[in-house]
């Protein structure tokens, strides 16, 4: 055990860390769960890195070219018999090895240097006390595993700093601790744990406030706003489009219902931009005369006047709360009402539709909205869209009663004064090129009612394609029209693209439209939901006289939370999407498979194993040949002292196979006494030569080296004699060399 304990110390740190590791990141590596064939071939990796430790030379050369052609092995497999994605969705063939080799280096480096054991020791404390923090759960093997290497990590600087007399090898010492530490961690797996969890509130209550403060610091230091930062393909600091996307889970603020119905999704608007500048979206109105307020009323005011209301509008209240996102933009649902209370109580001013906080609001910034949304896509609202009725001052001030003198001001003169607003500021000339006039020939059909018009160009576009990774536009796109025209002859984009084709195609058909900045969010069984960077997102809105503004998305796979069941169809699922006409495509013929069975799976495996095992024999045989003859050649060439001692240690290693070493305190007449009571003579007369040369006068080291190779023959013969098969295996590897 002495011999090998200094050889037992990389394993023994290696082991316990590279499991904790596979343990709590087993999915990075590509495991659905950490089975036990993985943790053995964690374990596996970690001994035949140990062994390479012990070897030399040729020995370290073998091992090292049979671990690469065992691991070639899989990849071979994968290129010419799996699928295209084999290499990723087996990757912890490689992975594994690749932690076990860097969990071996690291114990390697604190066996000589303290500072990569301190360094090892915080960095498995901060690892903990992160997952402690953020909330992310490790299995309790991982925990376990993590202490471990924690625990022997200390006992290893322990004895480093323990003054002490005899023997001071810190390695040895770790190495006979471990079967103790094997103990305690076999009696923690064992022991039942509680199924609830510490939840360590005092220390989280302690970490969020720090967070809170470090965000705070910024958000006063920084002067960008966060909603640019975050904004869509588009920029109020730049004239170009943004390119591809980069996805962020950072987290934004938070999003409660207050009341109202629940909603598969929430749309949050935060900027309204009504002005195409070159490529750059801009917001150039600037007038206070509280645009929202108007678009809410003269929404309500439409659809009032049915008795089943609730097929058209809900309302919902949220409550929002700021967290690592400060803008001076009031992040709110696209129909929202502000009073003149709200407007006191959080500093507001409006400039157009847009409403700002008079100062940037930051971290813990909380207020809560009143607003509806619209019931767009069902057939029903379509329906209704065809057979509006104009809203008669009657109408206007039946409305107005509902807020109960709260809303005098804005009077039946002022919702044509405000009518003709909206025209004048969000309608824009635009020169179709060719492509779009087509395009948008075909989609409107012979409709007349511009609201269906519109809900076919947004249909149509929603054809398109998806991506996050379009590319930057060609230096040929300048502006609206040629932007048009490349995006339909792409057909494939983002939030920013679609909405910015829609804008533009309402603007073509005389309607007043604005793109929206602003934020779509799930917020389908909770009550409840966190708002990140990744849900950034950008849309269209338009005007319609007598129904005010209504959103259009056009973007694909984000039209699912503008619908909901009317009062007819409540016997049936109360989120049933509408039935929309799709467009024609034509469809792509699926690849043909062909299946396999089990055993002809097996037997491909199986002869891929003994091809591997030809190749590391094939490795083998030409490593130890040249190695042969590189032994023989260089004895040759040696002095006769020099053969005088090699051949020494190949008879000794000899008698040690045939389990006669010499003893510690053995002279070597002594010794060569007692082999003769269990060897021929002519196998140990050389030891007779040897003494001579070791303490006689004179004596000529040439005579002595040919005796010893003498000897060295005879005991070869009798090696081979007494064990003929541990003979065949030490002379095919080089051991009797």
């Amino acid at each position: 055990m002495k011999r090998f304990a200094p050889y037992c110390y990389e394993p023994l740190l290696a082991i316990p860390a590279a499991l904790a590791i596979l343990l709590a990141g087993h999915a990075e590596l590509g495991l659905p769960s950490p089975t036990l064939a993985a943790i053995l071939y964690t374990i596996l990796v970690c001994l035949v890195c140990a062994v390479y430790r012990m070897l030399r030379g040729r020995d370290r050369l073998l091992l090292l070219g049979a671990s690469a052609i065992l691991l070639l092995i899989p990849a071979l497999y994968g290129l010419r018999e799996a699928s295209a994605d084999y290499h990723y969705t087996h990757r912890y063939l490689w992975l594994i090895p690749l932690l076990a080799l860097g969990c071996h280096l690291c114990a390697a480096l604190s066996r000589n240097i303290r500072t990569v054991r301190y360094l090892a020791a915080l960095g498995i404390v901060a690892f903990l006390v992160f997952c402690l923090i953020r909330d992310i759960e490790l299995s309790r093997g991982s925990v376990l595993f993590f202490l471990t290497t924690l625990l022997l990590l200390f006992a290893d600087e322990t004895q480093t700093l323990w003054r002490k007399s005899g023997h001071t090898d810190h390695t040895k010492h770790l190495t006979f601790i471990a079967p103790f530490v094997v103990i305690w961690l076999g009696l923690m797996l064992l022991m039942p744990v509680s199924d609830s969890p510490y939840d360590w509130q005092v220390f989280k209550t302690i970490w969020h406030r720090i967070q809170d403060l470090t965000i705070s610091l910024r958000q006063k230091t920084g002067g960008t706003d966060d909603l640019y930062a975050y904004k869509i393909g588009f920029s109020d600091e730049s004239s170009t489009f943004a390119g591809d996307l980069e996805y962020s889970n950072k987290i934004l603020f938070d999003i409660e219902r207050v009341s109202g119905t629940r909603t598969p999704a929430v749309y949050l608007a935060g900027q309204y931009c009504d002005t195409l500048d070159g490529l750059a979206w801009t917001a150039t109105v600037t007038a206070d005369d509280e645009e929202n307020n108007f678009d809410v009323l003269e929404t309500q005011c439409a659809f009032n006047r049915e008795s089943q209301s609730g097929d058209y509008l809900k309302f919902l209240d949220l409550r929002i709360t700021f967290r690592d996102f400060a803008s001076s933009y009031l992040i709110a649902p696209d129909k929202t009402r502000i009073t003149k209370a709200q407007r006191d109580l959080l500093n507001l001013t409006t400039h157009g539709r847009n409403i700002q906080f008079d100062e940037k609001q930051g971290i813990n910034t909380e207020y809560v909205v009143y607003g509806f949304r619209l019931n767009t896509l069902h057939e029903v609202f379509l329906d209704y869209m065809k057979t509006l009725e104009p809203i008669t001052e009657d109408y206007w001030i039946g409305t107005l009663g509902y807020y109960r003198g709260s809303m005098d001001d804005f009077t039946y003169e002022r919702l044509l004064t405000y009518r003709q607003q909206m025209y004048d500021r969000y309608v824009h000339e635009i020169s179709l090129p060719a492509s779009a006039r087509e395009f948008l020939e075909a989609a409107v059909g012979d409709s007349d009612n511009a609201f269906e018009r519109m809900m076919r160009i947004q249909q149509r576009l929603s054809g398109f394609t998806y991506t996050p990774k379009p590319g930057n536009l060609p230096d040929t796109v300048t502006d609206g029209a040629s932007f048009l025209e490349y995006f339909l002859s792409e057909r494939r984009g983002y939030c920013s693209h679609y909405a910015t084709a829609m804008t533009l195609f309402a603007w073509a058909e005389g309607l007043p439209a604005r793109y929206v900045y602003g934020f779509h969010v799930p917020f389908a069984e909770e009550d409840n939901a966190t708002v990140t960077a990744a849900h950034a997102h950008a849309w269209c809105e338009i005007y319609f006289e007598n129904v005010g503004w209504i959103p259009f998305d056009a973007t694909p796979g984000h039209t699912d939370g503008s619908f909901w069941a009317v009062y007819s169809e409540m016997d049936k699922n109360a989120w049933a999407p509408v039935a929309m006409p799709s467009v024609s495509a034509t469809p792509t013929p699926a690849p043909e498979t062909t299946t396999e069975t089990p055993s002809g799976s097996r037997l491909r495996l199986f002869l891929y194993l003994l091809l591997g095992i030809a190749a590391i024999l094939v490795f083998a045989i030409p490593v130890l040949l040249l190695d042969r003859l590189y032994h023989v050649r260089r004895f040759r060439r040696m002095s006769a002292a020099e053969q005088i001692r090699v051949l020494y240690r190949r008879n000794t290693k000899i008698l040690n196979y045939l389990e006669l070493p010499s003893g510690e305190d053995e002279t070597l007449a002594e010794y060569r006494a007692r082999l003769e009571r269990f060897l021929p003579h002519s196998t140990v007369r050389w030891l007779d030569s040897y003494e001579t040369y070791l303490y006689g006068a004179n004596v000529d080291p040439q005579k002595v080296a040919v005796a010893m190779l003498r000897g060295n023959r005879e005991l070869i013969e009798e090696f081979r004699g007494q064990a003929p098969g541990l003979y065949r295996l030490c002379n095919l590897t080089n051991r009797l060399l």
